[in-house]
């Protein structure tokens, strides 16, 4: 008997898609991927290398990463 887990499946997104998940450009990621965590830009949301050419984001670490950078409009200061 083959149990089941309740661990929903990770998904992922690759670069293109991911890209236009947060509304950037596939290039700012790629930028923020080459540079690592000193960047100007800022660091980028952790990527998965799954092989030489393919690289893919999880979901679930891109929306943590854009709820990371929200700002509060109206908050005190």
């Amino acid at each position: 008997m083959i149990s089941q887990t309740s661990t929903p499946p990770r998904r992922a997104l690759r670069t293109i898609d991911a890209a236009r998940y947060l509304g950037v450009s596939p290039s700012l990621l790629r930028k923020m991927r080459s540079r690592g965590p000193a960047d100007p830009l800022g660091a980028g949301p952790t990527y998965i290398r799954l092989s030489a050419s393919l690289i893919v984001y999880e979901i679930s670490v891109l929306d943590a990463w854009l709820d990371a950078r929200a700002l509060v409009v109206g908050s005190a200061a």
